[in-house]
C-alpha cells in the first residue's frame, strides 16, 4: 500500500466556524500547558518528562475539564506527541551542534491545527465529483462540514486527517493509503528527454523546446511593495494593520497556490509523455544561500545575490524534482539525476565531452576543440541526456557524495568522443 497526501478546502457555517475555532484553542492550551509541566519538572527537581508520562494523564485533564472530551482521546495525544517531536528535534539539533531551538509556547490564534492520527473521530463521505462531507466527532454533537475537492484513486483508505487553518480560511489534509495498482498512471508516450531547470526559461530540453518562466513573485512585487508600504504607515497591532497583514499573507498563498499548479500539470505530463527523464541533481539550499557575509568577512553584491536568491526560489526546482521522483514511480518512468559536481553538465560539450569552463553570462556554449555551437541551457539536456544512457552513471549510482577534484578534460563518466556520437 501506497500514501499519498490529499488536501480539501472546508465551508463550514459560522457555528461550525466558531467551534472549530474553540476546538484549536483548547488544542493550543494543551500544548502549552504540557510544554510549561516538562519546563518546570526540570527546573525544579532536575526531571524529564516524557511523552508517555503526560498522555497516561489525560483521563484526569478530561475528568477536570469536560470541555476536552469531544475533542477524541487520538486527537489529545497527537498534540502530545507534536510536542514531543518538538523536544526530539531540539535534542537533536543540540547534539549536531546546530542552533538548538527550544520549544516555544504558541499563541492560539498562530496555532495552526490539530491531527487524527487514525481514522477514529471522523469520516470523510464523498458526494460527486468535486465535493463531499467531512463528518468531525461521534454522536449527536458531531458536525458535518461541507468539504470541496476530489482525489484520483479509485480505490483508497483513509489513515489520518489534519484540520488547518490558514489566513482565516480552513482546509483538511487527509492521507489516503492507495493500492500501487490505483496508484499508476498511463503512459501515452516513450519519449527520452533531457531537461535543464533555469530562470530565463523554466524548463530546457535537449531537442531546443522550452516552457517559458511564469514569475510568480516577480510579476506580484509591486502589489506586495505597495502593501508592505501602507502597512509601514500603520500603528502595530492595530486593526488596519492586521487587516494589511492579511492581505499580504493572502497575496504570498496566491503565489504559492500558483506555483503548485503550474508544477503538477508540467511534471504530470512530463511523466505521461516520457520513459527517461534526464536532469541535474540542484541543490536549490545551496544555491539560494545568502551573500551577507559575516562583520569580519562582509559579502559582495548582497542585494543582488538576494534578487537571484528569490528568483532561484519563486521557480520550485526543488518542489519540481520532488514531484517527479514519485510520478516517474507511479508512471514507470525512469528519473534519472546526474550527478553535478563530476558531470558539470553546464561546462562539459555535448559533442566532443571536454570541459569548457563559461561563466553565467555566457549564455551560448562555444567549443574551441570541436568547434561546437549551441545554446547553453539545450547543450547541457543533452549532456544528462547523454549520461543518463551510459550504465552506473547518476545520483542513484553513487549515494555517497564525491570528493573535491581539480576539473579534468577527460569526464570519468565518458571515455572517448566516439561512444557520445552511438547514443
Amino acid at each position: 500500500m501506497e500514501r499519498r497526501k490529499v488536501t480539501f478546502k472546508l465551508y463550514p457555517n459560522a457555528r461550525e466556524a466558531e467551534r472549530l475555532t474553540a476546538w484549536v484553542r483548547l488544542h493550543c492550551e494543551l500544548y502549552n500547558a504540557a510544554l510549561q509541566e516538562r519546563i518546570e519538572a526540570y527546573r525544579k527537581a532536575g526531571k524529564s518528562i516524557s511523552y508517555y508520562d503526560q498522555q497516561n494523564v489525560l483521563p484526569e485533564i478530561k475528568a477536570a475539564r469536560p470541555e476536552f472530551v469531544e475533542l477524541g482521546s487520538h486527537a489529545l495525544q497527537q498534540t502530545l506527541r507534536r510536542l514531543d517531536l518538538a523536544f526530539q528535534a531540539f535534542f537533536r539539533r543540540v547534539k549536531a551542534g546546530q542552533t538548538p531551538g527550544f520549544p516555544r509556547f504558541k499563541a492560539s490564534a498562530r496555532f495552526s491545527g490539530f491531527s487524527y492520527p487514525d481514522p477514529a473521530g471522523w469520516k470523510l463521505l464523498q458526494q460527486g465529483r468535486r465535493g463531499g462531507t467531512l463528518r468531525l466527532g461521534s454522536g449527536a454533537d458531531a458536525m458535518g462540514i461541507r468539504v470541496r475537492g476530489r482525489h484520483r484513486f479509485a480505490e483508497a483508505k483513509p489513515n489520518d486527517l489534519t484540520i488547518i487553518r490558514k489566513n482565516g480560511e480552513w482546509f483538511a489534509s487527509v492521507t489516503l493509503r492507495v493500492p500501487e495498482t490505483a496508484c499508476a498512471r498511463e503512459r501515452t508516450d516513450h519519449q527520452h528527454r533531457g531537461v535543464d531547470f533555469g530562470l530565463t526559461d523554466w524548463a530546457t530540453f535537449d531537442n531546443g523546446e522550452t516552457i517559458a518562466n511564469p514569475r510568480w513573485t516577480r510579476n506580484e512585487l509591486p502589489r506586495l511593495a505597495a502593501l508592505q508600504r501602507q502597512r509601514a504607515k500603520k500603528k502595530k497591532g492595530s486593526v488596519r494593520y492586521k487587516r494589511l497583514s492579511q492581505e499580504a499573507a493572502r497575496l504570498h498563498e496566491r503565489i504559492g497556490n500558483l506555483r503548485r499548479e503550474f508544477l503538477h500539470q508540467t511534471t504530470t505530463e512530463l511523466v505521461r509523455t516520457c520513459a527517461v527523464i534526464a536532469t541535474e541533481e540542484l541543490q536549490t539550499k545551496n544555491m539560494s544561500r545568502s551573500a551577507k557575509g559575516t562583520l569580519e568577512k562582509p559579502g559582495r553584491m548582497v542585494k543582488q545575490k538576494a534578487g537571484l536568491n528569490r528568483e532561484i526560489l519563486s521557480v520550485g526546482l526543488g518542489m519540481a524534482h520532488q514531484m517527479l521522483a514519485y510520478k516517474a514511480v507511479e508512471a514507470g518512468t525512469r528519473l534519472h539525476m546526474s550527478n553535478t559536481r563530476q558531470l558539470k553538465p553546464s561546462q562539459r560539450c555535448s559533442a566532443c565531452w571536454e570541459i569548457v569552463p563559461k561563466t553565467l553570462a555566457q549564455r551560448v556554449h562555444r567549443c574551441p576543440h570541436c568547434g561546437h555551437t549551441m545554446p547553453r541551457d539545450q547543450n547541457s539536456a543533452l549532456v544528462v541526456l547523454i549520461d543518463a544512457h551510459t550504465p552506473g552513471t547518476g545520483v542513484a549510482a553513487r549515494q555517497k557524495p564525491l570528493a573535491r577534484q581539480r576539473a579534468k578534460s577527460k569526464s570519468l563518466t565518458r571515455e572517448t568522443p566516439a561512444t557520445t556520437a552511438q547514443v
